[in-house]
């Protein structure tokens, strides 16, 4: 941009008549107002000059020509910049159209406040400084600083004035000198290049020091308008280059009444509007608090819409990579935010932090929306952010989100919810967020995508396999998932453990409709999860449950094993255990503990420190299961080691007994797959009646013998599975004897 100098000014130029009479014509542009800022600047730097130059003396050695600026070529470089003729012959004196020209553009901006609405492009100058509360005086210092950004010749004249050619930039003392009404020595003046100043609070000027000598004295450093400053005045609307990857715009909002949330939370968002619209200092700072994809995001852009106002967004997990650059950059974030005249949206803050967070809350103001997965405390502060919970819908919700999003095209398929219990069969099963189950139906259409071609309609087992990938991959890090190939026909248990699970199985389906529709949620205390004992010798078939439970309720199933997390060090064990429930509270996932003898053994009698610390640990583990909203199962072998007020908190007692001979025939038959080869030597009925085996080692002995028939080219036959049983009772420490054997003792016993 440059100073485009007129032909002709005349008061009539400037004029318009207005309602009759004849007034200054406010400005159309933020250009013709620069230009005007501009051209008056000119006449200041001319009578600057013509005191500097009284001040000097007369003459200036040739010798130093090139080191400073000439008389002649600063008046050259000043008439050029001039951006009104001098009136009449040209030999008023330099105050004559100094004067004139600061009364023009004072009434012109009058008239321009008042018909500021009638007017098609505000300026960007009293725009600025409205929105950050600039006095004029903070406002012309800006304007000061963007000439020379915006046309090299004032920074000639700058360096002239300075005496020094190498000065190409405004110091404190040139801008005192330049301002009208300031001097060096008012604390007033002075008060513009403070820490305290909004010109430096909100980082719209910088103020260096040379290069030479980084701490010179006040007036002597360097004054430089801020990049992203420069492009808004000249109406620029880049988002602030340092914040790259950090900082974006969001989309327009929906309305409040659109958004799928829980209405009493929708209920509250609208009071907080109603609030925010009431207050004449503008919004006030809120937190939102839930889990991701409960609608955080979408409720600060309805509120962000509702207002007529950008929503500017700041990714606070991005933040956290480099936390020692965090309050530079929220500065940045909330200045780039009010020159939109936006609301400022900190998301993801969990990552940060304690000290992060610290920062974060210091840096909390107006037209800021804070937004985390967990709540955080505000006791300490004076003023309090609006705080509003975005809580996982409930299973009533969570239905009609499912039905609305289904819109009955989600079929149903073999051994899958029908139609008509899809959407009821999700809901009850996953705990998912709004957002959540719109990512749930877009994998499910992708995976129908990539089997059938585009336009494919998802099945029920494409619904329940994007419901799982919504879980949180977290708790991959800490426990191990099982994918179970069984069912429930392929699982030899007694009648009485059979009901059991069943039972378990249908306490999960119908959480939603008892705990919610029904209202028992409201009615009772404690958490909905299951917490289930499962009680048995190895191999007994605890983990294979688990893993048919998992499977039968599409669910994942996460196996921890105890004896890692168990620590001798005190509060290491509860930490640990926190981790993993923490990670799990969102996995939508049946927890399996393994190794459960590691910590759950007897409780004892409370004789030292050790001791006391146990019994927490075990306290505080069933705390966290009867909080945590799932199936949460702990395995052990010893179940007499357990006490009976460790049971009476428990959901269910599962005993896994070693399997008669009835059902250890039915397991040893069970193993084998159909296009398996099985020789007709093969006597299941010997097998089961003679060896007291569980389902585990009777498996070890099924695959053993396996690959014995595999490696010696034959059919699995009756001596391979011998073999393989005589091997598997060693591995017990088991001796081989006659009566157990039989007809087949030689066999074992030449074989083994």
């Amino acid at each position: 941009m440059t100073t485009r100098p007129r032909d002709s000014a005349t008061p009539g130029d400037l004029t318009v008549a207005i309602d009759g009479r004849s007034r200054l014509r406010p400005y159309a542009t933020t250009r013709d107002y620069l230009d005007d800022y501009l051209g008056l600047l000119a006449l200041r730097l001319q009578r600057e000059v013509a005191v500097t130059r009284l001040l000097r003396g007369p003459g200036t050695e040739e010798a130093f020509l090139g080191l400073f600026l000439s008389e002649p070529e600063v008046d050259a470089l000043l008439a050029s910049l001039r951006a009104d003729p001098t009136p009449g012959n040209g030999a008023a004196p330099v105050a004559d159209p100094l004067q004139e020209l600061t009364a023009a553009i004072d009434a012109r901006a009058a008239a321009m406040a008042e018909r500021l609405r009638a007017t098609a492009a505000p300026l960007r100058p009293r725009t600025l400084a409205r929105r950050f509360d600039l006095s004029a005086l903070e406002l012309a210092l800006l304007l000061l600083l963007l000439a020379p950004e915006v046309d090299s010749r004032y920074a000639r004249a700058y360096a002239y004035l300075q005496d020094d050619v190498a000065r190409r930039w405004l110091t404190p003392d040139l801008a005192l000198r330049l301002l009208a009404g300031t001097d060096p020595a008012d604390p007033a003046g002075r008060a513009l290049f403070l820490p305290a100043s909004p010109l430096l609070r909100h980082r719209l000027v910088r103020l260096d020091g040379a290069a030479s000598d980084p701490s010179p004295p006040l007036l002597d450093r360097r004054l430089k308008l801020d990049d992203r400053i420069v492009e808004y005045l000249l109406e620029g609307d880049p988002l602030e280059p340092r914040l790259e990857g950090l900082l974006s715009l969001a989309p327009p909002g929906p309305a409040l009444a659109a958004l799928p949330i829980d209405p009493a939370v929708a209920t509250a968002l609208g009071h907080l509007l109603a609030a925010w619209r009431e207050d004449h200092d503008g919004p006030k700072p809120a937190f939102f608090w839930g889990p991701s994809g409960s609608g955080r995001r979408l409720a600060a852009g309805a509120l962000a819409t509702a207002l007529d106002r950008p929503l500017v967004l700041l990714d606070g997990a991005a933040l956290a990579a480099d936390e020692a650059a965090l309050p530079e950059r929220l500065v940045l974030a909330r200045r780039e935010a009010r020159l939109r005249d936006g609301l400022l949206y900190v998301d993801r803050l969990e990552a940060l932090s304690p000290a992060g967070r610290d920062v974060v809350l210091a840096a909390l103001g107006p037209e800021m929306i804070l937004a985390a997965t967990a709540a955080w405390s505000f006791v300490a502060r004076e003023r309090p952010p609006f705080v509003l919970h975005f809580p996982v819908p409930d299973a009533g919700r969570r239905r009609a989100l499912w039905s609305a999003r289904l819109n009955g095209h989600a079929p149903g398929s073999a051994g899958k919810p029908s139609i008509a219990r899809v959407p009821a069969e999700l809901a009850d099963r996953f705990r998912l967020t709004p957002g959540q189950i719109a990512g749930a139906l877009a994998a499910a259409r992708q995976h129908a995508c990539l089997r059938d071609g585009p336009g494919a309609t998802p099945t029920a087992a494409d619904l329940f396999e994007g419901a799982r990938r919504q879980s949180n991959p977290g708790l991959d890090r800490l426990a191990m998932p099982v994918v179970s190939p069984y069912g429930w026909d392929d699982l030899v248990l007694p009648p009485a453990q059979m009901a059991q699970l069943r039972a378990i199985e249908a306490q999960v389906r119908h959480a939603g409709r008892v705990y919610d529709d029904w209202g028992f949620g409201r009615r009772l205390d404690g958490g909905r999860g299951l917490a289930v004992l499962f009680s048995g010798l190895s191999g007994t078939g605890k983990t294979m449950t688990a893993g048919i439970l998992a499977r039968s309720l599409g669910l994942d199933l996460y196996k921890i094993d105890l004896a890692g997390v168990v620590s001798k060090y005190i509060g290491e064990t509860e930490k640990n255990l926190s981790v993993i429930f923490a990670e799990a509270a969102t996995a939508n996932a049946i927890l399996f503990f393994d190794e459960a003898d590691a910590l759950f053994g007897k409780r004892s009698e409370v004789r030292d420190a050790h001791d006391r610390y146990a019994n927490i640990e075990i306290s505080y583990l069933l705390q966290r299961m009867e909080t945590y909203e799932g199936i949460s199962i702990l395995a052990t072998n010893l179940s007499q080691n357990i006490d009976d007020a460790f049971t009476r908190r428990l959901s269910a007692v599962v005993a896994f007994p070693v399997p008669d001979a009835a059902d250890r025939e039915r397991i040893w038959r069970g193993l084998f797959p159909p296009e398996a080869p099985l020789a007709g030597d093969v006597d299941f009925a010997f097998l089961a009646g003679q060896f007291e085996l569980t389902g585990g080692h009777i498996r070890n002995c099924v695959l053993a013998a396996a690959f014995l028939a595999a490696s010696a080219g034959e059919e699995v036959g009756m001596d391979h599975l011998v073999q393989a049983v005589a091997r598997e009772l060693e591995k017990l420490g088991r001796p081989l004897t006659r009566a157990a054997f039989a007809d087949y003792y030689g066999l074992a016993r030449q074989r083994r």
